[in-house]
């Protein structure tokens, strides 16, 4: 039986003077929960909090659109993906939500996301004429944001002015998910967890609640102290009022997907993501991490992986550039130095398989991705893959390998390059390369190599 919590009156401040926040590690870890039998599930916020990036001052309706079609072939009739959420406020945002709606997709859902009070439950359900039967609201929770930002005078007037709107949505037919933003700075025991069992009697257990790590703080270190351990504070919040988690993570420190995990592991059934980590500051959790994630831990319930590659080339080309070295979805199978070389091109017929690579690019739509660069730390492995493709791309009949002495002359050009010319008198090097060669320059360097031995 859950025990009902009393607010504390007391304010709860975690102000380090813009210090790094510590981390307090306790003796005992988090208990993990007893096996679910729901499976766990994915939901995206690229249209809300995605949006939100400081990088992109507009997300164009028809790129916001086509990004809903591609999330709903990535999830490929799983479920697992399990909704989608979306502003209601502009005009341009009322377009694109009925747009979504007309399409009908079981999967992901669409659900939205609105300011806590009645007003806004109203004017959803009237922009979406009572289709859309989920949204998220904000429910500040921490005593920063509940009397230093919004100036509530105690927490008992935060949980009267945030269960309004949540009964409004009960009455409209619309499920409230309620987002308990700066959780991992929040009076836990003394607001969270009270307020939470308030909110569940009072929908009848119906309400959901989202777990936000708002400012990054968060650890998966299960012997982490609450409210930062992402671990204790999930499966805290899990035994303490039996509600339906889904947790929310942004990257300030590097640790949004393995926070993510952390509360699927201990509790949370849903994880809230966005493509290639977009979002305020250094985002939020990635969806394609997330989605890999999911497929290590739980097993791969279907979904179309190379969906990956055109969300990538969607928001390269309508938003900003993706960062090459983004896991999954960048540039991430080129390699420069010379021993990583070697094994990419060992590994062909290895029979343990892939050496350097940690999985086969085509698996999300990467094909003909693996690739060379010649640096100044390539070796000759690098310089025969690049000379053999170009080979291939241009019909030639000749194949290079290690042993040519062309491979071998090219090898010592380029290191001389990026040598340049040794001044005695100033004891520096001077105008040594700082590029890339191209595949146009080895192949030319090839070919002049093979004219004087013909020569020769």
């Amino acid at each position: 039986m859950v025990t009902k919590s009393k607010i504390n009156a007391e304010r709860v401040y975690y102000n380090f003077d813009g210090r790094m926040p510590p981390v307090q590690l306790e003796n005992e870890p988090a208990p993990l929960p007893a096996p679910e039998t729901e499976p766990k599930l994915i939901t995206d916020t690229t249209l809300r909090d995605g949006a939100q990036d400081s990088r992109i001052p507009l997300f164009p309706n028809e790129a916001r659109l086509r990004y809903v079609d591609l999330l709903h072939r990535l999830d490929n009739g799983t479920g697992s993906i399990y909704a989608v959420e979306t502003f209601i406020y502009q005009k341009r945002d009322q377009w694109v939500l009925e747009k979504l709606l007309e399409r009908a997709y079981e999967f992901p859902k669409i659900t939205t996301w609105i300011r806590a009070n009645p007003k806004d439950v109203k004017e959803l359900y009237e922009v979406s004429q009572g289709r859309v039967k989920e949204t998220g609201m904000l429910a500040s929770s921490s005593d920063h944001h509940i009397f230093d930002k919004l100036g509530y005078h105690s927490k008992e007037e935060a949980v009267e002015k945030y269960l309004k709107p949540v009964l409004t949505a009960m009455e409209y037919g619309i499920t409230p998910r309620v987002h308990l933003e700066d959780t991992t700075r929040a009076d836990i025991y003394g607001w969270v967890i009270p307020f939470m069992q308030t909110v569940l009697e009072q929908t009848e257990g119906k309400a959901k609640f989202r777990v936000c790590d708002t400012i990054g703080w968060g650890v998966p270190d299960p012997y982490a102290a609450m409210p930062q351990g992402i671990p204790k504070l999930i499966s805290t919040l899990r035994s303490e009022t039996g509600a339906e988690l889904e947790f929310h993570g942004h990257n300030d420190f590097g640790l949004a997907t393995a926070n993510s995990v952390a509360a699927w592991r201990y509790g949370c059934r849903k994880v809230n993501s966005v493509f290639a980590g977009l979002g305020e500051r250094t985002g939020n959790t990635s969806l394609e991490q997330v989605v890999t994630a999911y497929i290590r831990l739980y097993g791969d319930p279907g979904f179309d992986l190379t969906v990956l590659a055109e969300l990538a080339a969607l928001i390269q080309k309508d938003l900003i550039p993706v960062p090459r070295t983004a896991p999954i979805v960048g540039e991430v199978f080129t390699t420069q130095a010379g021993i990583h070389q070697a094994g990419v091109a060992k590994q062909a017929n290895a029979p343990g398989g892939l050496i350097y690579l940690a999985y086969d690019p085509a698996l999300v739509g990467r094909t003909e991705a693996e690739r060379s660069v010649i640096g100044a730390m390539s070796g000759s492995e690098g310089i025969v893959a690049v000379l053999n493709a170009e080979a291939g791309r241009r019909g030639a009949e000749v194949r290079f390998s290690t042993t040519s002495r062309v491979v071998k002359d090219i090898y010592d050009r380029v290191q001389e390059a990026y040598d340049g010319r040794y001044d005695e008198k100033t004891d520096r090097w001077n105008d040594y390369r700082t590029t890339f060669f191209t595949p146009e320059e080895i192949w030319q360097m090839a070919a002049s190599s093979l004219h004087l031995e013909a020569g020769g």
